[in-house]
């Protein structure tokens, strides 16, 4: 059984995550026990909300990923990229294939689902559906969403709560359960708790993870 966490914010001193270098060997060696064998880092793009240091980025990465690779952890650089008023939707995919993307938690942004559309032939992966009060398991635009092949994913610790995280996961709507970890080692205890109480989504994770190994 392969499985990634495709959605963290890991890499210290880039975005809203709080890990210290000294501290990132624990969480890698956290992820084997708990049955992990990659981790994508995903640091924000474009939030509003938060300010990432871009040009850390690349660097931050290889001294990381040099970390994981050591705890026998498969990693990649991504990016979670907000969606509001660009014109042109860009960030760093998901090796290659996949663009994981977040919006306003309150609206709407304007036309993005024509953004969506304009990240082909990357497959969008709309991040913590559960947090946007503008949609719902039951919603025409997340009935669209799967009728194109987006993935959805809902974090672990959400869907432990129950609410309308469980209420998409129990519609058969996620892809995909991630910790969306900032640094809190309990975010990747309940995601590993999760994925095994759902082998539906499981199995759908443990796909995704042997696809993308057979791209790297």
């Amino acid at each position: 059984m392969e499985l990634f966490d495709v959605h963290c914010h890991l890499l210290p001193h880039v975005d809203d995550g709080f890990v210290e270098w000294d501290d990132l060997e624990s969480y890698f060696t956290l992820y084997r026990r708990c049955g992990f064998s990659g981790v994508i880092f995903t640091p924000h793009l474009y939030n509003p909300y938060v300010n990432t240091d871009v040009m850390a980025l690349r660097g931050a990465w290889q001294r990381a990923s040099k970390m994981a690779e050591s705890a026998g952890l498969l990693s990649a650089l991504a990016s979670e990229i907000f969606v509001l008023h660009e014109d042109e939707v860009r960030g760093i995919p998901i090796f290659g294939e996949y663009a994981l993307v977040e919006f306003p938690v309150d609206y709407a942004p304007p036309s993005f689902m024509e953004k969506l559309e304009s990240l082909a032939p990357l497959t969008p992966l709309i991040a913590h559906i559960e947090r946007y009060k503008w949609l719902n398991p039951d919603s025409e635009v997340v009935r669209m969403m799967k009728e194109k092949g987006y993935l959805i994913q809902v974090n672990g610790k959400a869907l432990k709560r129950g609410g309308v995280a469980k209420e998409y996961v129990d519609k058969g709507l996620v892809d995909i359960l991630a910790s969306d970890c900032h640094g809190k080692v309990e975010d990747i205890i309940d995601l590993a708790e999760m994925i095994s109480s759902h082998p539906d989504i499981m199995s759908k994770m443990s796909q995704m993870a042997r696809h993308l190994k057979e791209v790297v």
